[in-house]
């Protein structure tokens, strides 16, 4: 009779068979949304019935929302999967949908054990004009035409154990929102790898990046990588709009991790360079609801951020052209940054290209760095426990040196602000070439190549 009971409760705890969902810009939700000819037209439609394991397969088509309200998406990801039975979000064989947001954000996901692959959003950016997002940044309520993140993942309004957690963006495209590109907000073991991040942050007033991540929420203490953040190209994500709680320019930042120290009843500093401080009460957010780089407002009972103990990896990431810094971390423990290449980034706020920020145990690694005329390597302020060597840099500095690092020109093939047409590999005779560290081996390149191909590892994100 015990045996029966267990075999009765396996079968009913198992996830149920998973199911292949079809979205499509001829499709229609009153169909049932199971075969190519019968796809559902949006993706909110899809949302409301995947269940654990199921996959969705999204065609061709435009895919946007009139929801322009508070948390107003073009899909919003509430049902979660299960730990061997994610949900899947992906193109479609042969196809290239393109997610257009109107309203606060494109994908907005609250839920965990999800994967989107192959996906696009872009945002309105073409055609917004500078001196009308200035304007509106003066008006009491933030109008979400000039503030549409790409990706975001929001834990903010969720109770400690329902924080998402567990997800993956691969081989996304995030281009021209007028918000951040991918944000996660109080979420755990997130993967951003081989996407493309540009065009970003341009038009909000609440100073946000290409990719940022805040107040990482641990979902437990298990060693090893909680957040990766590799293999991608990050562009050209600058802000034009001051952020509205200081009043001057901030961020722009192509890769941030913000904040995930222990919250004081003193936050000091609440942006990423460290020059200005915001009363908890008066900040606000990237998507009209709640802060982003300050210390919420309590409009519910408040939990206790948990200590994060897990690992970041930043890795093989090619960073250029952005407003703020390349990489960097503000407030954040345990990092490792390996293998990147940064370039002429500060465009807008003159950040140094790639450097700690009062955080604490972070390794810089076998980093290729070149700042723009007149900018800055890196910098080092209140930092405890920073690893820096085997770093090339063209110009010599004395802020942050390791006993390999090199000052050489790296000899890109062709350098240029738009990465989908430069080429950041390295001509032979390279300095960086063959010459990096072992310490924390990245097993490939940006490309997937293989490391290493020579005598030695290559410096940056790629390998010869």
């Amino acid at each position: 009779m015990k045996h029966l009971f267990f075999l009765f409760l396996f079968f009913l705890l198992r996830p149920a068979a998973a199911a292949t969902w079809y979205v499509a810009g001829t499709g229609s939700d009153n169909n049932d949304g199971k075969s190519q000819k019968t796809a559902f037209r949006s993706l909110q439609k899809a949302a409301n019935v995947v269940n654990p394991g199921d996959v969705v397969l999204i065609g061709n088509g435009t895919y946007t929302n009139d929801n322009i309200g508070d948390g107003g998406a073009v899909v919003s990801v509430e049902r979660s999967g299960q730990p061997d039975a994610w949900i899947t979000w992906k193109a479609a064989p042969g196809q290239r949908p393109e997610i257009r947001p109107v309203g606060w954000t494109g994908i907005q996901i609250r839920a965990s054990y999800q994967v989107f692959e192959g996906l696009t959003i872009r945002g309105n950016n073409d055609a917004i004009k500078l001196e009308d997002a200035l304007a509106d940044s003066k008006n009491p309520k933030a109008n979400p035409y000039f503030n549409t993140n790409g990706i975001c993942f929001d834990g903010r309004k969720a109770s400690p154990e329902a924080k998402p957690h567990h997800a993956i963006i691969r081989r996304c495209v995030v281009a021209k929102c007028a918000g951040g590109g991918i944000t996660g907000l109080e979420i755990d073991y997130l993967t951003i790898e081989d996407c493309q991040v540009y065009d970003n942050a341009w038009f909000m007033r609440y100073g946000g990046s290409g990719i940022t991540l805040l107040n990482n929420w641990a979902f437990d203490d298990a060693p090893g990588y909680h957040i990766v953040i590799q293999r991608n190209q990050v562009w050209n994500n600058k802000t034009m709009v001051p952020w509205d709680r200081i009043g001057k320019l901030s961020d722009g930042n192509g890769i941030l991790l913000d904040v995930t120290d222990q919250p004081t009843a003193s936050p000091g500093a609440t942006n990423p360079n460290g020059d200005a401080v915001v009363k908890p009460e008066a900040a606000t957010n990237p998507n009209g609801d709640a802060p982003v780089n300050a210390i919420p407002k309590p409009e519910a009972p408040q939990f206790k951020r948990p200590e994060w103990k897990g690992r970041a990896l930043i890795a093989n990431n090619v960073s250029a052209h952005n407003g703020g810094s390349g990489i960097h971390t503000f407030r954040t423990k345990h990092v490792d940054i390996i293998n990147n290449t940064t370039y002429w980034n500060g465009q807008v706020v003159g950040y140094e290209e790639l450097f700690a920020n009062r955080s604490e145990d972070v390794i810089i690694l076998n980093n290729i760095i070149v700042p723009k005329a007149s900018g800055k390597v890196t910098s080092n302020n209140r930092n405890i426990n920073v690893r820096w060597d085997y770093n090339l840099y063209p110009d010599a500095q004395q802020v942050m040196t390791g006993p390999h690092d090199l000052v050489a020109d790296p000899k890109f093939i062709n350098a240029q602000i738009d990465l989908s047409k430069a080429d950041f590999r390295l001509v032979p005779g390279s300095a960086a070439r063959d010459s990096g560290g072992n310490e924390l081996p990245q097993p490939t390149d940006l490309t997937g190549r293989k490391r290493p191909q020579g005598a030695g590892r290559d410096r940056g994100a790629y390998e010869q």
